[in-house]
């Protein structure tokens, strides 16, 4: 992870795909906790610590909440071999919540959090729902899922699945997008040969290659040269960028541990939490619970008022004797 960042910071933004082989075998480790207090007017109290270093703490595979309703504080602490940075953030949250900047965003990790409050009249009930969205690995790219398991095997044999998907995902976007659209049997045409050329490069060729990757699309697409409109090479090239920052965010997810903690009001009523200390909650958790589906942290609670129960407990013993005195007046 720390060679990822050092090579784009310096060359801008070489191909990706080249970079996460590389971030793949250097990585850091980062921990971050998050606590979740619901109060019992409905609103929660969240706070967000992630330690580490400080690449792994301030890159952006999981940003803190930012805004008016979030305050964020920093520290260093001095080490020998590395600095150890903290980051703390907390907010109360009155509603829903979603942490990411656009809800059908392919590049932040989406945690979206909904807690319900509802009055009943012996009892209010609280839920906590946070849904930590799966980057569904498996489905698009099965080989690099299985290189962040597999930290011994060939790093690189993922390259040509994955950036087929990449280029496959852009040339549909081209495609759904009237301004850039072209024929759809070229379209088809195009598609079909970038999978054949990949098929035939091996893993190392195809590494060399893709160090520029604007070049490697130019030559890819230079049989349709003649078909398609000019600059076509470079749309697609663009195209792709946001499904490298995907993959790209997945891969820097591999080394994050999560730890979650959440206190509900009155008497738990049920939960999936791996867990319970006390009045705490609490789930750990790292990218396979989600590399592929969702990983979902549910938790229920009740709170009883004593006072309208009794209140409901005397009214019916009340009219429970006031029955049998009438009917005992109607015996006599």
């Amino acid at each position: 992870m720390h060679l990822v960042f050092m090579i784009m910071s310096v060359n801008n933004r070489i191909l990706f795909l080249i970079l996460t082989v590389a971030g793949i075998l250097f990585t850091g480790c980062v921990e971050t906790l998050i606590s979740v207090k619901v109060h019992p007017d409905g609103r929660y109290t969240m706070n967000f610590i992630t330690k580490g270093d400080s690449i792994d703490v301030f890159n952006n595979d999981f940003p803190h909440p930012a805004g008016l309703d979030w305050n964020t504080h920093v520290t260093k602490e001095k080490r020998n071999d590395d600095d150890i940075w903290t980051m703390s953030t907390q907010g109360i949250i009155t509603q829903a919540y979603i942490f990411t900047s656009r809800n059908d965003s392919l590049t932040a990790l989406q945690h979206p959090i909904q807690i319900t409050k509802k009055d009943g009249h012996f009892a209010t009930r609280y839920t906590l729902r946070n849904v930590f969205k799966g980057r569904q690995v498996y489905l698009k790219y099965p080989s690099f899922g299985r290189s962040l398991q597999e930290s011994d095997s060939d790093s690189t044999r993922w390259l040509d699945e994955a950036f087929y998907y990449i280029c496959s995902q852009g040339l549909n976007d081209l495609q759904n997008d009237p301004s850039t659209a072209i024929d759809d049997g070229i379209a088809e045409r195009i598609g079909n040969h970038i999978h054949n050329t990949l098929a035939r490069v091996s893993q190392k060729e195809l590494f060399d290659e893709l160090e520029n990757k604007q070049s490697f699309i130019d030559q890819m697409l230079k049989p349709f040269s003649k078909d398609l409109p000019i600059g076509y090479s470079t749309l697609l090239s663009n195209a792709t960028n946001v499904y490298e920052e995907e993959l790209e965010l997945s891969s820097d997810l591999q080394d994050d541990q999560f730890k979650y903690w959440a206190i509900l009001p009155g008497v738990i009523t049920s939960t999936n939490a791996d867990t319970i200390i006390r009045d705490t909650l609490k789930w750990s958790f790292g990218l396979q619970q989600y590399i592929n589906d969702d990983y979902v942290i549910e938790a229920a609670s009740v709170v009883y008022s004593p006072q309208r129960i009794q209140t409901a407990v005397l009214i019916t013993a009340g009219l429970f004797l006031i029955i049998l005195f009438l009917a005992y007046k109607r015996r006599k």
